[in-house]
């Protein structure tokens, strides 16, 4: 996403823009008691692996809190009832999944967490943020834009990368040879 200032541009990275806005949302939540999930009309009946299905039992209160509706079908299998909503894009069982492939087997984004709510939050923010690429509308760019510069650290993604470039009019103008 390309914006312009009286000073210059800014190039923003959606993905690492989308996952600070939804940390920081989520993080916010967490502090009200959680957030609610979609009621699923159809709902998703997953096979994992033995790991996934028992740190899912560990983690279901904090999962519930994130809007993850979750049920044990028995053996390997599981029932999302409810997931959270944070995008149009948001595909919810390869979240999902993602999420709790990575819980279950470590990164070094989940060992960075201080607690199991942060750890959660980093996790469901990189796996459902809007991917790099994603078509966005100017109504969209727009939300994201105004959503990262109101959370705390607009400046960085979960990972520690930058969400923001700025290129002053200085550097654009040595760059085209104007200086």
């Amino acid at each position: 996403v390309l914006a312009e200032t009286r000073d210059g541009l800014l190039i923003i990275d959606q993905h690492s823009a989308h996952e600070r806005i939804l940390f920081q949302r989520l993080m916010d939540a967490f502090e009200a008691g959680g957030q609610h999930g979609q009621r699923l009309l159809f709902p998703l009946t997953l096979r994992l692996t033995g790991p996934e299905v028992t740190c899912i039992g560990e983690l279901a209160g904090i999962l519930d809190r994130v809007g993850f509706e979750v049920e044990g079908f028995g053996g390997d299998t599981v029932i999302v009832h409810a997931v959270p909503d944070p995008h149009p894009y948001f595909d919810a069982e390869r979240a999902f999944r993602e999420m709790i492939h990575e819980l279950t087997h470590g990164s070094e984004l989940v060992r960075s967490a201080r607690n199991q709510h942060e750890r959660i939050a980093k996790t469901f923010a990189c796996k459902s943020a809007i991917k790099a690429g994603q078509r966005l509308s100017d109504r969209e760019m727009q939300e994201l834009f105004d959503q990262l510069f109101a959370t705390e650290l607009p400046h960085h993604d979960v990972h520690g990368r930058p969400t923001i470039v700025r290129l002053s009019a200085g550097e654009l103008a040595r760059k085209f040879g104007r200086s």
